[in-house]
């Protein structure tokens, strides 16, 4: 068995690196363990053989109040890949092509411009936009049941239908990755408060100018150059406790590495099936399953670059949710190629089932009836990806079941978007697990030089 002084990190993806960059900044030179071929999990790209694009494993939308993305993203040194908006701006589609746009008044103070970019929204009556003011204020003041849904929490505030259809259902479905009526709507609640209700500056909306790979490539060199490894295509096989409280990490083909203190970023379904008893002992949240919740992404190539379309917009009454102008956000040319589209479909549990070219022809038909700009524009190639263990479902339960950073077995920590963060299953949850847990760690460190220097 090899031995560590050192950190190990279980879990190459985007709360691994954040952990891995914490403690290799502060001299802990720590040693991460990824079993796929490459680092970020979730967050990477690759090129699209047919057409030679490069594509990204999902559409990620960041936002101004990823405080700790950005951190993350300035140690590494690819804070300026990302594009933030310069003031909070979303165009609405319904499915006949009837566009809307919300966007808050920016020569108002930032709470004033919100409520007036509200009262703004015509397809709405002016009593449905009244409501909407007062549920913004009660959502700044009036914190919900701990199990209640978001959709009982927007009824409890007297929102019309119409309203949650138009505003609060694309809200709730894009960032918990939950339906309303299932969505925990503390989650909800959490984000509307960090994400609109905030600054003008954490209201921002965000996309990385190229592949989603590229925010993390420096990865490795960093840490290599703070002293610390990342070996990667090494599945993990077990996790089990020496009787001293070293922990046992045994590699597929490549023996087994002992540490004393161990920050696990594995999917809670990966940590359940390999840990052993001891730890499912120790962490009562693995007992049982957690929830998941899919998403499907699609790339549509077509053969005009539609550069009448915005570069995004929120899609009211069809299945898609989401439509991405790709040549838009990140100019690309590709002569064969000219039109690349990408739509986001969330809580995709009918999608994640269904047949790829179903998917694809239902998207093309919405898309179509939502963007009569796209003229006769066709369909040249397209990819699917499916994401059935996107995220945790954010439920009420769920929420409640969440497991904190540090666990009752000494040195090993616990990090990833399924922790309890306070957030739903996001990058920036993912990231602030990262750091909390690398704090944990290096706290540690600290006691125990303390203790055996006295």
């Amino acid at each position: 068995m090899e031995q560590h002084d050192t950190p190990i990190i279980l879990g190459g993806g985007i709360a691994g690196i954040a952990a891995a960059i914490r403690l290799a900044q502060a001299g802990a030179c720590p040693t991460l363990i990824e079993s796929r071929p490459y680092l970020g999990g979730r967050l990477r790209s690759f090129i699209h053989p047919e057409t030679g694009d490069e594509i990204d494993n999902g559409q990620h939308l960041l936002m101004g109040c990823y405080h700790s993305t950005l951190q993350l993203l300035e140690a590494l040194g690819t804070r300026h890949l990302l594009r933030l908006q310069p003031t909070l701006s979303v165009q609405f589609r319904n499915a006949d092509g009837t566009p809307e746009t919300f966007a808050p008044l920016g020569w108002l103070p930032w709470r004033l411009g919100v409520a007036a970019g509200m009262l703004r929204l015509k397809q709405l009556s002016f009593a449905e936009r009244v409501g909407l003011l007062q549920a913004a204020a009660a959502i700044a003041t009036q914190p919900p049941a701990p199990t209640e849904t978001a959709a009982q929490y927007l009824q409890r505030l007297k929102q019309s239908p119409r309203a949650c259809q138009r505003l609060w259902d694309p809200i709730i479905i894009a960032t918990l990755n939950t339906p309303p009526d299932q969505a925990a709507a503390s989650l909800f609640v959490r984000v509307m408060q960090l994400a609109f209700l905030g600054s003008r500056a954490d209201s921002q909306l965000g996309f990385a100018s190229g592949g989603l790979s590229a925010l993390h490539a420096p990865t490795r060199n960093l840490i290599e150059q703070h002293g610390g490894r990342v070996i990667v295509g090494a599945p993990i096989t077990g996790i089990e406790l020496q009787p001293a409280g070293q922990c046992v990490i045994r590699l597929k083909e490549r023996g087994a590495v002992v540490a004393s203190q161990v920050i696990s970023t594995l999917p809670h379904a990966s940590l359940r099936n390999i840990s052993c008893a001891t730890i499912l002992h120790g962490i009562p949240s693995l007992a049982q399953p957690m929830p998941v919740s899919p998403i499907v992404s699609l790339y549509l190539w077509f053969d005009s670059p539609l550069r009448q379309l915005p570069a995004f917009a929120a899609m009211i009454g069809t299945g898609v949710q989401w439509m991405f102008n790709k040549r838009k956000i990140a100019p690309a040319q590709n002569v064969q190629f000219p039109g690349l589209l990408s739509c986001t479909i969330s809580a995709a549990v009918a999608e994640s089932a269904t047949r790829i070219d179903q998917v694809v022809a239902t998207a093309v038909q919405e898309l179509r009836g939502a963007f009569p700009e796209m003229g006769e524009a066709q369909l040249l190639a397209w990819q699917v990806i499916k994401e059935k263990h996107a995220t945790f479902a954010a439920t009420p339960t769920a929420e409640a079941q969440r497991p904190p950073t540090r666990s009752s077995i000494p040195g090993f920590f616990l990090a990833g978007d399924w922790v309890a963060t306070g957030l739903p299953g996001t990058i920036e949850g993912a990231v602030q697990s990262g750091f909390a847990a690398a704090e944990l760690v290096l706290q540690q460190k600290q006691s125990n030089h303390n203790n055996y220097y006295p």
